[in-house]
């Protein structure tokens, strides 16, 4: 297995990690039996500020280097500790290891020391708003982005979802995977919906390969982007624990693999994670024939994840059959799927836009993802 696959490094991870194992809503399906929506009210939603002028405009400073200055010493004057040194020299175009030389203008990104700024060393110009540097996306077909603004409203998922599936490889079940939203949490002093991703094999697959993994990620329910991600790994031999998290208004993120020491990187605006990639995607305004990209971070790299919505379909699962949107993602390279486009994906055509089904091609054949179970509860719409 290549290394790249390990840890679910792949686009739309809970069900990609099944593929590692060879008064409510109107559900639009022909009922089968495997999908219930609760009944009562929906779970007040908690109330926080708007970040989003904050993320898209962040204050920068221009700071003149003293001699000997290095990027640790200037995250020690601007943020108290040395966390920041490689987002500094990211934001400036620089090397992280390079030698600064005295009297050369850094600029720094949302200094914490900003009402002390008087008492630092020599500062070229005031605290001034400035575009947040882009990043650059990764290559991808030759299609057009469709442009819209970013949601403000959550129909589509909240606490009590829980979606199973059932993954066969060439036609033989060779494990579950399974998506959960658990309750209103805290993070980073921010509203968050815990979003939790589960994949197991069975046997005979798992007497070969056992796999148990369990990814969380943790979503601002006003903002819809992720604060923190946990990624525990156990697939073979192999074992892993990974912490990542983010901070949205600095644009940076430190990641923490098994007791390796921790590291900084920067992180793109309104980035978000393996698993609430998808759960943002569920967020948008669905129509055949729209492109959409969406800033993601996996494994310390920042890249755009492109979804085209193909067409629309209907598909039988075991959990029933349903109207549906077929995407596909564009996902990274270095998985075990054949290309990059390799992989389709079908929603509801609901509001949920909940997944059915992923159909995957790999160098031996095809892997099937399908929903067997689903709970949800009860939205306003």
């Amino acid at each position: 297995m290549k290394k790249g696959v390990r840890g679910l490094n792949l686009t739309w991870a809970v069900l990609l990690a099944g593929t590692l194992t060879l008064s409510g809503c109107s559900l639009l399906f022909v009922a089968k039996g495997g999908t219930r929506t609760g009944k009562g009210k929906e779970a007040p939603i908690p109330v926080a500020e708007d970040l989003t002028s904050q993320i898209n405009t962040p204050v920068t400073v221009t700071f003149m280097a003293r001699p000997q200055e290095t990027f640790s010493t200037v995250s020690y004057l601007f943020f108290g500790d040395g966390s920041q040194a490689v987002s500094i020299a990211y934001w400036n175009h620089l090397p992280p290891k390079r030698k600064l030389k005295a009297g050369a203008l850094l600029k720094i990104v949302n200094p914490d020391q900003a009402p002390n700024l008087a008492k630092l060393p020599p500062i070229a110009q005031a605290p001034t708003p400035l575009p947040v540097p882009s990043f650059s996306p990764t290559p991808t077909p030759d299609v057009t982005i469709t442009q819209i603004p970013r949601p403000r409203a959550n129909h589509a998922f909240g606490p009590g979802e829980k979606l199973k599936f059932e993954v066969r490889a060439l036609s033989m079940l060779g494990g579950y995977a399974s998506l959960e939203v658990g309750n209103y949490t805290t993070v980073a002093q921010r509203p968050c919906l815990p979003l939790t991703a589960r994949a197991n094999s069975v046997f005979p697959f798992s007497a070969i390969y056992p796999v148990g993994d369990v990814q969380t990620s943790f979503f601002d329910t006003s903002d819809f982007l992720s604060w923190r991600f946990e990624n525990h790994v156990n697939e073979g031999s192999y074992h892993a624990d990974n912490h990542e998290d983010y901070d949205q208004i600095k644009h940076s993120f430190v990641r923490q693999h098994n007791d390796e020491p921790p590291e900084t990187k920067p992180l793109a605006p309104f980035s978000q994670d393996i698993i609430s990639c998808f759960y943002y995607f569920r967020l948008l305004p669905m129509e055949v024939g729209k492109t959409f990209s969406i800033p993601t971070q996996s494994s310390g790299k920042n890249y755009q994840l492109i979804v085209q919505v193909l067409k629309r379909e209907t598909i039988t699962v075991p959990a029933g059959t349903f109207d549906c949107f077929r995407v596909k993602p564009i996902v990274k390279e270095d998985t075990i799927f054949r290309n990059s486009e390799d992989i389709d994906l079908w929603v509801s055509a609901d509001a949920r836009h909940f997944p059915v089904k992923i159909r995957s091609g790999i160098v031996i054949g095809n892997i099937d993802v399908d929903l067997v179970d689903a709970s949800f509860p009860p939205m306003n719409q």
